[in-house]
């Protein structure tokens, strides 16, 4: 009997072993806004939202917000990532992903617009700016296996166009994923107690990562404010999974130099294994 649970031991070890974890990312770097002088503009900040990405060794992320000149900054700074950035034209609205050339071949991307005419670039509903989502299937070379990453920011002013989004969201998700893995990030712009977060896990395909993780780090919301005092429980930064993806460590990062935040809001970073 002792040999019989030695060998299991060995075997469910073995597997975890084999199981290559994948770091996913969320982070709105905030665009370059004249209000944030002057000592808030992207100059002062991208010394430090370069290091932390590179710190943490993100292997697939999401960035919000960022427009030409900080995506050419991104691009520069990381040569071992590939870039999604479709609508990097679009100003503050561009959700552009990044991931390891090194750890992943890329299949295909595209991008859809928050509205009512998903193909066609513009704002839905009673959304203050255009808003959309950018995905991208991968294929993991060492594990051979395909997911897809959704990467999006839903408006911030239109109570309608979150609601909207969120179904959009969903059904885009089925259309082009399937029933394959997908992880879906983002600046959502509602935390977990608002309705529309109930409504996209009552699809029963996507889980929140920081509800299913089994190790959690959260030493505040996701939104600062440039504030070092603020504190606060609320995640508008999301990272969903579907269930194909176990979620091992979730992190909020909080990280700062002397008080002073790379952006107006933290990164959301989680680690998965694929189930077998």
């Amino acid at each position: 009997m002792r040999k019989v649970l030695f060998i299991l031991i060995l075997i469910i070890g073995s597997n975890q072993l084999m199981a290559q974890s994948i770091r996913l990312a969320t982070y709105n770097i905030r665009g370059i806004l004249a209000r944030d002088v002057p000592v808030n503009m992207w100059k002062d900040r991208v010394g430090l939202v370069i290091p932390l990405i590179q710190f943490h060794d993100f292997d697939v992320f999401g960035v919000q917000e960022a427009n030409e000149e900080q995506l050419s900054d991104l691009e520069k700074a990381l040569p071992g990532y590939g870039i999604i950035a479709e609508n990097k034209n679009n100003g503050l609205n561009t959700s552009a992903i990044f991931y390891k050339k090194s750890k992943f071949n890329f299949q295909k991307s595209g991008h859809f617009w928050l509205s009512a005419t998903p193909d066609v670039e513009g704002k839905g509903w009673d959304a203050k700016h255009p808003r959309g989502c950018s995905w991208v299937e991968l294929t993991d070379i060492k594990q051979n296996f395909k997911f897809y990453f959704f990467n999006t920011h839903f408006d911030h002013v239109g109570v309608q166009a979150r609601k909207n989004s969120a179904k959009l969201i969903i059904e885009k998700i089925d259309q082009i994923a399937g029933n394959n893995p997908a992880a879906v990030v983002g600046d959502f712009n509602f935390d977990q107690r608002d309705e529309n977060f109930a409504y996209i896990k009552t699809f029963n395909k996507l889980f929140d990562s920081y509800e299913v993780a089994k190790f959690k780090y959260e030493p505040n919301g996701t939104s600062n404010s440039f504030n070092i005092t603020k504190k606060s429980d609320a995640r508008i930064d999301h990272i969903f999974i579907t269930k194909q993806f176990e979620a091992l460590k979730y992190g909020v990062l909080t990280d700062n130099s002397g008080g002073k935040f790379p952006s107006d809001h933290f990164p959301v970073v989680v680690d998965v294994i694929t189930k077998k």
